[in-house]
């Protein structure tokens, strides 16, 4: 492929030249040689911004009722902090109710107030790793307890990698439902 796009950028336009001599003895007039176009690749090389009045047609306004559509389209600078009772809501989110010192370990929610449990999956599928991050504390104490849990559940013996200096837990499979539920009744 990279062959014939180089053949077709050197000699494209001569052959287009021969063709077209071919044809200027039948009709006697001169050939017609399509202009190729440049591609500006970057901004250093793109041509002079000339007055916007040739680009777009705009209005600059100061009125703050119109600033208020606009408002109402733009990201949030800051994500809003959610309300933090301890309800049901109707997407099943529940808030984190639990404080840092209520066990020696903490799991600390996402930027999003998400848990941070994940799954991974690789090899095409044929290995899933449930992953637990933001661990604080004893991070020892929480791996057995979250071994204990799932196995209580699964009935089956679980593979564990703990990896304490960046506070994450990897379990061999898809425990992902398990450990946020286990996370709902610890309060995290």
């Amino acid at each position: 492929m990279a062959a014939l796009r180089l053949f077709t950028r050197t000699k494209l336009s001569a052959i287009i030249l021969r063709s077209s001599a071919d044809h200027q003895s039948f009709n006697g007039t001169r050939p017609i040689v399509p202009q190729i176009q440049k591609r500006w690749g970057s901004y250093g090389a793109a041509p002079q911004y000339k007055d916007s009045t040739v680009y777009t047609d705009y209005e600059v306004t100061r009125d703050p009722q119109e600033w208020e559509y606009v408002e109402r389209v733009l990201k949030p600078k800051v994500i809003p902090v959610p309300c933090l009772e301890n309800k049901q809501y109707p997407s099943g989110w529940k808030p984190p109710v639990s404080n840092p010192h209520d066990y020696p370990y903490y799991v600390q929610r996402t930027k999003n107030y998400m848990q941070p449990v994940y799954l991974e999956i690789c090899y095409r599928g044929s290995r899933r790793i449930t992953t637990v991050r933001r661990i604080h504390g004893d991070i020892w104490a929480l791996e057995s307890e979250l071994k204990e849990y799932i196995k209580k559940h699964v009935n089956k013996p679980i593979g564990v990698r703990t990896n304490e200096l960046i506070g994450e837990i990897k379990f061999r499979g898809d425990y992902v439902n398990i450990v946020k539920k286990w996370m709902d009744e610890k309060g995290f």
